[in-house]
């Protein structure tokens, strides 16, 4: 994994996690379900609670998100999707 910014935030539960920073504009990355809990609308809760804090944060504008499906667990066209969906702008 990438060296830690100082703008990096991490959010984890028993489900998965997520990085996201507000700076230089709001970015959600690293989004990952473990493979049993997949499919079971846990990144939705993880990606909620991230637009939920960069909102807190102040933040008005487009939120962008990493497209980068992990190992057998989507195919980028249905994740680009599911993102767009969620109102994030794709950044792959």
């Amino acid at each position: 994994m990438d060296e830690l910014q100082e703008s990096e935030n991490f959010i984890q539960n028993k489900f998965g996690y997520c990085f996201y920073a507000l700076e230089p504009c709001p970015f959600i990355y690293n989004l990952y379900v473990h493979p049993q809990y997949r499919r079971q609308g846990h990144s939705r809760t993880l990606l909620q609670y991230a637009i939920d804090e960069i909102r807190k944060a102040g933040c008005v504008v487009t939120i962008n998100i990493q497209a980068e499906p992990r190992e057998n667990s989507i195919v980028l066209n249905d994740l680009i999707k599911y993102y767009e969906r969620m109102g994030l702008k794709i950044q792959i």
